[in-house]
């Protein structure tokens, strides 16, 4: 058996700060640790106080804690943490552990450190931003009968003081609004099952305001126990307002524009019936905008309804959405050519509105078309996506409508669309997790919706969600919907992208 080493050279060995003071604080021994944490030279610091070189803030409770220890009190139960000051004048926090001398059998008082620096200024950061945040960050045990954690905001939110809610942990539940309160009893017995919950919900706190509050909230596991229930509450008062506000204009501007414009088509069907010539033409000039227009206003609705509703992708079959698209078309423009092409396995991860995004889609191509209209539908399924291709014969999509909805230009007095369509295609698009592509050359355009495909789609729509597809992923399939387009095609993605070689050619 080889020699047993000192217990000199075992301390030089240790990571830890090892120390050894008198009952004064005067330092007596250092291990070799201590100078590569605080670069001093450990024989510099022996016969010095070791409570000089602390922190003034934390100088004082710690040199009292030693003096009770002194005394004969028992040390602490919990490691001390402090500020030290280091040879380069900067300071580390340091985690220590006391001993006496009747637990050690050493002449003198043992100090056992470490640095926890790291730890504590990672602490102090996630402090910081739980203070500065202005939602109610909380934590419950899992029957919500005791507080474990609230920051600050609780008062702002519920005008409660987070002393008070940990006396009575559930006593955000009496501002609850009456209306609301068995909806968020629920919720929380669903959190304490085990289940994630997400609620709306308004409060009435002491100052009689009622707001709405957004609560997404997890149950915390331990070893597949519910052992407590964490999430956030956002005050969300100013967004239902906007709603309210911006579904109370919308229904007084549509309502007038529907029944003014009512009363111009009307009146200008008399006049261009009751005139010949010149009146006649700019009657049905006036008539023709006036629908126009009173389609737009539509259009506008069906867009409000999209932003504000807020829905989720779920599985689409694509094939009879497209083919009702072509009916309808067919049934309006009984002597235009219509084609399509698509799987019938094609199902999309995507808004239900996508329907409304291909309607759209068939109806401007038949309606911009300046000859007898040539719409050809066009879907094709990758392994991660499905792409919507409408081509047709009609002048380019102008690079102001491109442009404005592709987010390359920002949209001002000289720089705008009229295109209400096209933006409920792109709002579909983008909230569907997919992308919105124009492909303009002299014969007419291509037009492409690509969405997130959805695999084994058949069960699917009865049993579950699809996994979603990756941006790459849709990308990678937009672009190849679009690979047969002649070379001069211009490409104007949601996304900001190009043509591939970063050039945007707009025929004369």
């Amino acid at each position: 058996m080889g020699q047993t080493p000192d217990a000199a050279t075992l301390l030089d060995l240790t990571q830890d700060k090892v120390a050894v003071i008198d009952d004064r604080g005067v330092y007596r021994f250092l291990n070799a640790a201590a100078g590569d944490l605080l670069g001093y030279d450990p024989d510099e610091l022996i016969g010095t106080d070791a409570f000089d070189r602390l922190h003034p803030d934390d100088e004082p409770r710690l040199r009292a804690s030693f003096e009770r220890i002194v005394a004969g009190d028992p040390p602490p139960t919990e490691p001390l943490e402090y500020r030290y000051a280091t040879a380069d004048g900067g300071w580390l926090w340091l985690q220590s552990e006391l001993h006496p001398p009747e637990q050690t059998g050493i002449d003198g008082y043992v100090l056992s450190s470490r640095d926890v620096t790291a730890e504590v200024e990672s602490i102090r950061r996630l402090e910081t931003i739980v203070s500065k945040s202005p939602d109610v960050l909380w934590m419950f045990d899992a029957d919500w009968s005791e507080l474990l954690f609230v920051n600050e905001s609780v008062e702002a939110v519920f005008g409660i003081l987070p002393s008070e809610l940990r006396e009575r942990p559930c006593r955000f539940v009496e501002l609850v609004h009456p209306d609301d309160r068995a909806r968020v009893e629920r919720a929380m017995d669903r959190l304490s099952a085990g289940e994630t919950a997400r609620i709306d919900y308004r409060i009435q706190p002491p100052d009689d305001e009622i707001r709405w509050l957004r609560v997404p909230a997890e149950p915390v596991f331990e070893d597949g126990e519910v052992v407590a229930v964490s999430g956030f509450t956002r005050d969300v008062t100013d967004e239902y307002r906007r709603n309210r506000q911006l579904a109370v204009m919308d229904n007084l501007l549509r309502h007038t524009i529907r029944n003014d414009m009512n009363i111009v088509m009307g009146t200008a069907e008399r006049i261009a019936e009751q005139t010949t010539g010149r009146p006649a033409t700019d009657a049905e000039t006036v008539r023709r905008t006036a629908e126009q227009l009173t389609q737009t206003a539509e259009k506008q609705r069906d867009v409000i309804d999209l932003l504000s509703q807020g829905g989720s992708p779920c599985p689409v079959a694509v094939e009879p959405l497209v083919r009702e698209s072509i009916a309808a078309a067919r049934a309006a423009e009984p002597s235009g050519t219509f084609s399509v092409s698509c799987q019938p396995a094609a199902t999309a991860l995507a808004l239900p509105e996508l329907d409304h995004a291909i309607s759209e889609l068939v109806e401007n191509a038949v309606e911009h078309a300046e000859s007898t209209p040539v719409v050809h539908v066009e879907v094709t399924v990758s392994e991660a996506a499905v792409a919507i291709a409408v081509r047709d014969n009609c002048p380019p999509v102008p690079a102001e409508e491109r442009h404005v909805i592709a987010d390359q230009w920002e949209m001002d007095d000289l720089r705008h669309t009229d295109g209400m369509g096209l933006w409920l295609v792109y709002w579909i698009a983008e909230r569907s997790k997919g992308r919105l592509d124009f492909d303009t050359h002299p014969n007419g355009n291509v037009v492409t919706v690509t969405v997130p495909r959805a695999h084994d789609a058949a069960a699917e729509r009865v049993f579950g969600e699809a996994p979603v597809a990756d941006g790459d992923a849709v990308d990678a399939a937009a672009e190849a919907a679009t690979a047969d387009v002649p070379p001069e095609t211009t490409s104007v993605r949601h996304d900001g992208g190009s043509t591939p070689d970063g050039t945007d050619t707009d025929p004369a």
